[in-house]
């Protein structure tokens, strides 16, 4: 299994069972981490859900100042990565 992945799989786990992802976000997440192979020319996409996965805080939105990720950041990181999926091979953005 690719390494991006792998740390993505951890991760979420990681913040699921020790941290404050609820499961409803983290199956979403392990099913990108899980499926490699559906997601491999969206590394990119990958990349930005691992950062939001490790600095997830469920009061990110609280205060003057926006220092980690929320919900809804890791809900359109998802979104992306699915649109992007169902788009037809060989179709250029």
């Amino acid at each position: 299994m690719n390494t991006l992945f792998k740390e993505l799989e951890e991760a979420t786990l990681e913040q699921f069972n020790h941290g404050e992802l609820p499961q409803w976000l983290a199956d979403p997440v392990l099913e990108v981490a899980r499926n490699p192979q559906q997601y491999t020319d969206k590394e990119y996409h990958v990349e930005m859900l691992l950062a939001q996965v490790l600095e997830y805080d469920v009061y990110a939105e609280a205060g003057c100042c926006k220092w980690a990720y929320d919900h809804e950041d890791i809900k359109r990181t998802l979104r992306w990565l699915n649109e992007a999926q169902n788009e037809p091979k060989g179709k250029e953005g």
